[in-house]
């Protein structure tokens, strides 16, 4: 299994089931030579992702089409949470 590290802002999140949801995260670069424009990543609800704010995510089971980078998500933590506080 391959897996990125991706940093980024949430601008979307799809609402699946009980369980999961779909987030769309805002991400213009490449990956494995190809273009992409969006992230969007399937993720349980306890991640407590929230819309607008920036994450530190580890992504796994990759697949690029389209411009965008589908996979689902294993480990993320707020970007604001990973500064020194030193």
């Amino acid at each position: 299994m391959k897996t990125v590290i991706i940093v980024s802002k949430c601008s979307r999140v799809i609402k699946l089931n009980q369980i999961e949801d779909y987030y769309e995260f805002h991400f213009k670069g490449v990956c494995a030579g190809e273009s992409l424009r969006k992230v969007r990543v399937k993720g349980g609800k306890d991640f407590n992702i929230r819309l607008g704010e920036e994450y530190l995510m580890y992504v796994g089971h990759l697949i690029c089409r389209e411009g965008v980078l589908n996979g689902t998500i294993l480990k993320i933590k707020p970007l604001s949470d990973c500064w020194d506080q030193s």
